[in-house]
């Protein structure tokens, strides 16, 4: 790891693949949310919603990207692998370990940020996370339940 590259992603570095693969893998944190109703939408679910997103102006321009661009795109994935987190409260305890592991790297000369930047960055996510754990939890092709050690509880398989 220590004498990995960053590559550079523009088009003119993309591999040209001759036969059509037996397997693409979409990783992401988001991968598979799906849009909500305008019900739910309205409740907000931590303090940047209520006081930054008032309007639900936010709220409602994801929600809309989930429901046209994004279903899309996802409805071509034919199997979904979800990983499950034990609570909401790990999102948080696994960012700032990350971030942790970052800040003894200091020669990587990248922005680490703060616990409050983390609490912040989380709360962007944590509408479609909750979502994702309720629908993906049901309907994932396989389903990896973590402990909050980041090891594996169990691993659900629904093909």
């Amino acid at each position: 790891m220590k004498n990995q590259k960053i590559i550079d992603l523009k088009k003119k570095y993309w591999f040209n693949i001759k036969k059509r693969p037996e397997i693409v893998i979409l990783e992401g944190w988001c991968v598979g949310a799906k849009s909500q109703s305008n019900l739910l939408l309205k409740k907000p679910v931590n303090i940047l919603e209520k006081y930054e997103d008032k309007d639900l102006r936010w709220r409602n321009y994801v929600n809309e990207k989930l429901k046209t661009e994004y279903k899309n795109l996802f409805s071509m994935i034919d199997y979904f692998i979800f990983i499950k987190i034990p609570n909401f409260k790990s999102v948080y305890k696994w960012r700032l370990l990350q971030e942790n592991k970052l800040r003894k790297k200091s020669h990587l000369n990248k922005k680490i940020m703060s616990y409050k930047e983390i609490k912040r960055f989380i709360m962007f996510y944590q509408r479609i996370t909750l979502q994702m754990v309720k629908d993906l939890s049901k309907s994932a092709s396989v389903v990896m339940f973590l402990k909050k050690n980041h090891e594996n509880k169990k691993v659900l398989f629904k093909l």
